[in-house]
C-alpha cells in the first residue's frame, strides 16, 4: 500500500518538475504503451501524406532494474528538486537491501545489494523513469530530425523522410547518442535483442519491399536489419489507425483532466 502511493506521488512530482520527456509513456497516468503505439503509427501516416517513410530502431537497457546507482539516483532527484519527502523516502526504500536465492528448496545466505531497484515493486519503474529522465531530450538535442517513445526501460527511436539512406544515418547517430548517454550513467544498451523496423505505405506483394529491407542500421559494431514481421505488421494497423488515434486523444484528454 505504501509503495503505492509512493508510485503515484513520485509520478506526479516528477510531472511537476517537468522531469520526464513527452516520449515518456512509462509509469504515467493516463499514458500507456497503447498510446505509444498510437503515435508511432500516427507519425507513420503522417509522413506517408508526404510520400515519406518511416523507421523505427528498438533498443533495451541492458539489466536496467538492477543497474540503478542509488546515489545517483538521488542526486538526480536533489538536483531537480523534488520534494525532500520523497527523496528521503527513495534513499530509504533502497538502502539496507538483501537478495537470497532458492535453489531447490534450499535457500542460500542472504547478501547486501549496493544497488539495482528491486524488479516487481510497482514503485520501480518510475525510478527507472526517473532515472533516464535525461536520455530522449539528451539525444534530440543533438538529433534533432529524430523523435523519440520510451516506455519504462524500452527505447524507440523514429525518424521519416523521403531517403532511406538518410532516416538510417539519423537512426545510427541516435544509437550513438543513446549508448553514449547511457555510459555516462553506468548503463548499457543490449545490442541482441535491439530491432528496426520501416514502416512504408507500399502495397502488394513482399517483393516490393525487398530492395529497401537490405539497408542495414550500424551500432555499435554491428549492423541491424530491418524487421520484415514489422513491416507486414504496420500494413494491419493502416486498418486501425483512426482507433489507435482515438483512444490516444481520450488518453490525452483524461490526463489533462486529472
Amino acid at each position: 500500500m505504501v509503495k503505492n502511493v509512493a508510485t503515484e506521488l513520485l509520478s506526479e512530482e516528477a510531472e511537476r518538475r517537468g522531469l520526464l520527456s513527452d516520449g515518456q509513456f512509462g509509469s504515467r497516468k493516463g499514458w500507456s504503451a497503447i498510446d505509444a503505439a498510437a503515435i508511432m503509427v500516427d507519425r507513420a501516416h503522417a509522413a506517408w501524406t508526404n510520400s515519406h517513410i518511416t523507421c523505427v530502431l528498438l533498443m533495451d537497457i541492458e539489466a536496467a532494474f538492477p543497474s540503478v546507482a542509488k546515489r545517483r539516483l538521488v542526486n538526480l532527484m536533489k538536483v531537480r528538486q523534488m520534494d525532500g519527502d520523497l527523496v528521503r523516502w527513495t534513499e530509504s526504500f533502497l538502502s539496507q537491501r538483501t537478495v537470497e536465492m532458492i535453489i531447490e528448496g534450499n535457500t542460500m545466505e542472504r547478501h547486501p545489494v549496493e544497488a539495482g531497484v528491486p524488479q516487481g515493486s510497482p514503485v520501480s519503474p518510475i525510478l527507472i523513469a526517473i532515472y533516464t529522465s535525461g536520455l530522449i531530450k539528451w539525444v534530440e538535442e543533438y538529433v534533432s530530425e529524430d523523435k523519440g517513445l520510451s516506455f519504462v526501460d524500452d527505447l524507440g527511436w523514429v525518424a521519416t523522410g523521403n531517403d532511406l539512406n538518410h532516416v538510417v544515418s539519423i537512426l545510427e547517430r541516435c544509437a550513438a547518442k543513446s549508448i553514449e548517454w547511457a555510459s555516462r550513467q553506468g548503463l548499457q544498451l543490449e545490442t541482441a535483442t535491439t530491432e528496426a523496423a520501416l514502416f512504408t505505405c507500399r502495397r502488394g506483394h513482399r517483393k516490393h519491399l525487398q530492395p529497401e529491407l537490405t539497408a542495414k542500421i550500424r551500432v555499435r559494431n554491428g549492423y541491424i536489419r530491418f524487421n520484415a514481421q514489422a513491416t507486414r505488421w504496420l500494413g494491419v494497423c493502416m486498418d486501425t489507425h483512426l482507433t489507435f488515434k482515438e483512444h490516444h486523444i481520450r488518453c490525452m484528454k483524461k490526463a489533462r483532466a486529472a
